[in-house]
């Protein structure tokens, strides 16, 4: 068989071209960072169900059921729709639980990237959140553990998302167990609450948190949650109420307060 005559130097620079956008696209096909065996496949469906399934616990929903059918599967497409659907879920259940945090205990959580955002988006997100709800609960973070990371990105963002999940349902268990506030004290500080400040408020000028207590009236009357958690804007709402409350039975009554307490027609 004899071979054609050689090409001219358009139609070689055509068909380079046909090559390599083939090239290109059987590379947009596979998602970049993704697996692509068999079994890593499987190993991200278990991780993104079993963050689902954290998430909803710690957010007291519903358990979505699981018939597994995946872990049996060797079809690649069906993995990664399976990925895709569970990553979904773990997205809207996490933002639930973080939600239920955000109501419960008046914890600042921003918003969070989108399921297809970029990696170091969605590494950074969880791990600020999850440092940041422990802090709450149990109150200290090590810098090992600040700075913990996997063998790749990939891997550090799975670490993050769990820790997260942890973080969410210990805050929720554990750092919501607070003293009991009479109805009449826990109405009266909500309402100088409303003309002190934000419940993270620190502009500087010596005051915090949402009743803007100054460093001597925190060590005093909040020793314990300053050991905890530092400065007054850094305490969840009920610790910042409990302490005040603390000073209202010292015999200091709403005094601390002259201003908005007169407002709300306590004094």
């Amino acid at each position: 068989m004899r071979l054609p005559l050689p090409l001219s130097l358009a139609g070689l620079a055509l068909l380079l071209t046909f090559v390599l956008a083939g090239s290109a696209n059987a590379r947009r096909s596979v998602r970049p960072g993704q697996p692509v065996s068999v079994q890593a496949l499987r190993a991200l469906a278990d991780h993104y169900r079993s963050l689902t399934w954290s998430f909803e616990r710690a957010a007291h929903a519903p358990r979505t059921p699981s018939s597994y059918t995946y872990r049996r599967s060797t079809d690649g497409d069906y993995l990664q729709w399976t990925i895709d659907t569970w990553m979904r879920r773990a997205s809207a259940a996490r933002n639930q639980a973080l939600a239920r945090v955000e109501h419960r205990l008046s914890v600042r959580i921003p918003a969070p990237p989108g399921v297809r955002s970029r990696l170091s988006r969605r590494v950074s997100y969880s791990r600020a959140v999850a440092l940041k709800l422990r802090r709450i609960y149990p109150g200290k973070v090590t810098r090992r553990f600040a700075s913990a990371h996997a063998g790749s990105g990939g891997e550090t963002l799975q670490l993050w998302q769990r820790r997260l999940a942890t973080a969410t349902a210990q805050v929720l268990a554990h750092g919501y167990a607070r003293p009991a506030i009479p109805a009449f004290l826990q109405g009266a500080f909500l309402c100088i609450h409303r003309y002190e400040g934000a419940w993270d408020a620190n502009t500087g000028n010596g005051y915090y948190g949402g009743l803007q207590m100054d460093a001597g009236f925190q060590s005093r009357y909040g020793a314990d949650y300053v050991r905890r958690w530092g400065t007054a804007d850094n305490w969840p709402s009920w610790a910042q109420v409990h302490a005040a409350v603390r000073a209202y039975r010292s015999g200091r009554g709403f005094y601390p307060w002259p201003n908005t307490a007169r407002v709300c027609g306590l004094i």
